[in-house]
This record gives C-alpha cells, sequence and structure tokens, in this order.
C-alpha cells in the first residue's frame, strides 16, 4: 500500500504538467518557422506581416501577432501558412471553434501543396486543437498525418508519447519516446518519458537508466533526481533515493515531487530512509531540508 501511495503521487505531478505541454511545443514549430525566415530575410527583403507574426508568437504577444496575422491573411487570403499561423493563435487564446473552421481552410488551400514543413506544421497545429478540445482521437490522427509529412519529428513523438502515457498505453507511448530519442538523442525529455513509462510497468532498473541519462544530459534538473529517487525508493534502496532528493532539493527548494517524497517517509515513518538522510547531512554544510523531515541532525 505504501508503495501504491507514492505511484499515485508520481502519476498526479505528471498530469498536472501534461497541460503545459501544448503551448511550448506549439510556439516552439512558430519559433522554428521564424528563424527560417530570418535566415532567409537578406535575399529576400524585409520582415513580412507574416513573419512579424511569428516573431510576435515566439514572445507571446499574441494580440499583436493577430494584429500582424490578420494584415498578412486580407492581402493574401489563401496562404495556407498564414491560415496556420492564425489557427494556431486563436487556439492559444481559447478560441478553439475559430482555429477549427481555420484550421480546415488551411487544409484546403494546402490540398495541392507538397511542402513537408507546411503540412507538418498544419497537422501539429490541428493535434493542438483537438487536444485543447480534449479529443484525443483526432489528436493522434493529426500527429500521425505530420510525421507522415516529416518523419523523425521529435515533438511529434514526444506529443503522441504524452497522450498515450495520459491514457495508460504504455507500449505505445514507449515507442513513441524510444522514437524521439531515437531522432535527437539529447532529448531529455525523451528520457525522461522512457523513465515514466517503464516506472509505470514496474521495469524500475529501464525506468532508473532512462533518468539516468536524463540526467548526464542535463545534470542541473532536479526533477530527474526526484523521479530517479522514485524508482530507488520502491526498489529499496533507500541511501541512494535520499541522495537523489537532496540533490533535487538544492537544485531546486521548491521541488514539490522531492518534498512529497519527505513526506511520505516522515507519515510511514521509514527508519532507513531517515538513517540515510542523517548520514547524508553529516556531509553537507547546509542541512535546510531536514527541517522538511524535522529529523534531529546527529
Amino acid at each position: 500500500m505504501k508503495r501504491i501511495s507514492l505511484f499515485i503521487m508520481l502519476v498526479a505531478v505528471l498530469a498536472m504538467a501534461a497541460g503545459a505541454q501544448i503551448k511550448k511545443k506549439t510556439i516552439k514549430s512558430m519559433a522554428k518557422l521564424e528563424q527560417e525566415q530570418q535566415q532567409q530575410q537578406v535575399a529576400t527583403g524585409p520582415m513580412t506581416d507574416y513573419d512579424w507574426a511569428l516573431e510576435a508568437c515566439y514572445h507571446e504577444r499574441f494580440d499583436e501577432a493577430l494584429t500582424y496575422i490578420n494584415k498578412y491573411l486580407k492581402n493574401n487570403p489563401n496562404d495556407p501558412f498564414g491560415l496556420t499561423c492564425l489557427a494556431a493563435i486563436q487556439c492559444q487564446t481559447n478560441r478553439d471553434a475559430e482555429a477549427d473552421k481555420t484550421i480546415a481552410k488551411a487544409r484546403k488551400c494546402a490540398v495541392n501543396e507538397s511542402d513537408p514543413e507546411l503540412l507538418n506544421w498544419l497537422y501539429y497545429t490541428q493535434s493542438t486543437i483537438a487536444l485543447h478540445q480534449q479529443d484525443t482521437v483526432r489528436a493522434i490522427e493529426a500527429l500521425n498525418q505530420a510525421v507522415e509529412a516529416m518523419p523523425g519529428d521529435v515533438d511529434c513523438y514526444m506529443r503522441l508519447g504524452n497522450i498515450y502515457k495520459k491514457q495508460r498505453e504504455y507500449d505505445l507511448a514507449m515507442v513513441n519516446y524510444g522514437l524521439a530519442v531515437q531522432y535527437d538523442r539529447n532529448q531529455v525529455e525523451g528520457y525522461m518519458g522512457l523513465g515514466t513509462v517503464a516506472g509505470s510497468l514496474k521495469k524500475r532498473e529501464d525506468a532508473i537508466k532512462a533518468f539516468t541519462m536524463a540526467i548526464k544530459l542535463q545534470p542541473d534538473f532536479a526533477e530527474c533526481y526526484a523521479l530517479r529517487a522514485v524508482e530507488y525508493f520502491n526498489d529499496q534502496e533507500y541511501a541512494k533515493a535520499m541522495d537523489d532528493i537532496i540533490t533535487a532539493l538544492d537544485l531546486e527548494r521548491d521541488n514539490a515531487r522531492a518534498q512529497w517524497v519527505l513526506e511520505y517517509v516522515k507519515y510511514y515513518s521509514f527508519k532507513d530512509a531517515e538513517k540515510a538522510l542523517k548520514a547524508k547531512a553529516k556531509k553537507s554544510n547546509d542541512n535546510w531540508w531536514l527541517e522538511l523531515l524535522k529529523v534531529e541532525d546527529e
């Protein structure tokens, strides 16, 4: 029962984090397009209203972006890039019904297009709209179309992995996270996804390996240590678990997962874990984290 309770806390935090990915990845995709436009600026001349709309989106100035893209579409009403940009802005400003109509128009205007970047962004944006509407079936269909247009798109694989993980379709989640790290060996979030799925399947050794890889890539990422600590804890390797918890808290004092693990240790009086904390305290100059457990330093 104790380990089940810890797992439930882990799932709760992952669920809260899922929504944040939608906005982050959409803006990231738009940023890629913006960078390409800026690189071509010398050859093509001054930035257009479309370019300025992307730039405003990247900085999350969506009202400004909307003004620019509407000006652009006034002169280019059937441009699928412009329409996709508008749909993305509408989605980010919670106007999903309008976004649906706009992306449908973009699809019609792109019917004879073969530009893989356009089709990839169009379907990726459609998946964002679908996720806002909690329609995962339509989101998955759109993401598969986006991948078909541009195989190897890490953002698509990551989003598919997140969707399947949330639906507890762990095998499919594992496949997509695996593809993400296959195409980008530095994809920290991909290794974190692999780790959380492996943990859900009680494949703790695989989970620890995945989180360790994430830590190697980003050693100052507190959440990686906290996630690995959960797996060490469930594997009864309390010394390693507490070492990771303290590292996580040293990097990020308000890390919720790390603090919850300490609360868990305190509530259930895990003596081995408390002993590991005291040993860690003797080697540390700053023992502030002991207050979270209310353990006296020996």
